[in-house]
């Protein structure tokens, strides 16, 4: 179309959110995003360390199921140097600011959760804590309701992966009691 500002702002109007569309880059180095590249690197030497130990079984097509890793590990380290190329050209767009304070609360209810069920809490109770953190850290700030939610929630998982699944979980005073009444 023209060069009428008009016509543009129709243009842009009519993409959806989704739209496969490249941002604009910050045409600056990315050190997160070089970070990024070498963690993936990192997991996809991981990956081919762990099946370098795998049994080898040749079949007429002269290998077998343990390429499958290697394939994979192959998968990821060019996913890390694309992220490489991109980070250092800062092809990436500018990222919002870190929120340090959502970050804490979902770190904190994280940490609080290990003590917990090392304490011996149990998985209702800590599951309940991490929900209601994590809640807090997305912006929602009645933290009463959100333990009761969470309550709720981790309750119902506690009652399907212990009796839905046969799955063994962190059992405190809470899961005990509920033992005993469904016996």
């Amino acid at each position: 179309m023209s060069g009428d500002p008009k016509n543009q702002a129709a243009e842009e109007d009519l993409r959806l959110p989704f739209d496969d569309e490249t941002g604009h880059g910050t045409g600056k180095r990315d050190l997160a995003g070089l970070l990024i590249a070498v963690a993936l690197f990192g997991l996809a030497m991981v990956i081919v360390n762990d099946a370098s130990g795998y049994p080898i079984r040749r079949s007429y097509a002269k290998f077998g199921p343990e390429i499958v890793p290697y394939l994979i590990a192959g998968g990821i380290s060019v996913m890390a140097v694309i992220t490489a190329i991109m980070a250092w050209r800062g092809a990436f767009e500018a990222r919002d600011p870190l929120n340090i304070g959502a970050l804490s609360w979902l770190v904190g209810g994280i940490v609080l959760e290990i003590f917990m069920l090392y304490g011996g809490t149990g998985f209702i109770a800590g599951s309940a804590v991490l929900f209601a953190f994590a809640a807090r850290a997305f912006g929602q700030k009645t933290l009463p309701l959100n333990l009761g939610i969470g309550l709720l929630l981790s309750t119902l998982l506690y009652l399907l992966f212990r009796y839905g699944l046969g799955l063994s979980l962190p059992a405190g005073p809470v899961e005990r009691a509920i033992d005993l009444l469904l016996r």
